[in-house]
């Protein structure tokens, strides 16, 4: 099921790109002040899950299960960055998005040269 959402997000965005000149960010759904939040699929498609910018573990429900992002706003202008983590509390490998970015496909973002951050993120920090 994840790949027929994931062509089917994947035609329909690029086609927007392609045809309207819109960025991945541009496309991607919004996100509160001060949230992250997770889709299941790539290209923003599946159960989606905000969480504030301080999240120790993202819980049963959504751990290891992102594809893709968006980063709401900053609730402070002078914190602009929020990291998510592979582990709980805040420890192991991370990667840093800016407030207003997104990754419609986290598969492209690689934590390790073998390992990406697809279906790996479990903290939140910002």
């Amino acid at each position: 099921m994840k790949n027929i959402l994931r062509t089917a997000g994947v035609f329909a965005l690029a086609s927007a790109s392609v045809f309207g000149g819109v960025t991945a960010a541009e496309a991607a759904p919004t996100c509160s002040s001060g949230r992250v939040c997770l889709y299941d699929n790539y290209w923003f498609t599946g159960t989606s899950r905000s969480f504030g910018w301080v999240t120790y573990n993202v819980g049963v429900d959504a751990n290891d299960k992102g594809s893709s992002v968006v980063v709401g706003p900053a609730s402070d202008p002078a914190s602009p960055y929020v990291y998510l983590y592979v582990d709980n509390n805040f420890v192991g490998n991370s990667v840093v998005f800016r407030a207003g970015n997104a990754s419609n496909d986290l598969r492209g973002i690689y934590m390790t040269p073998n390992r990406n951050w697809d279906d790996e993120i479990t903290s939140v920090w910002g």
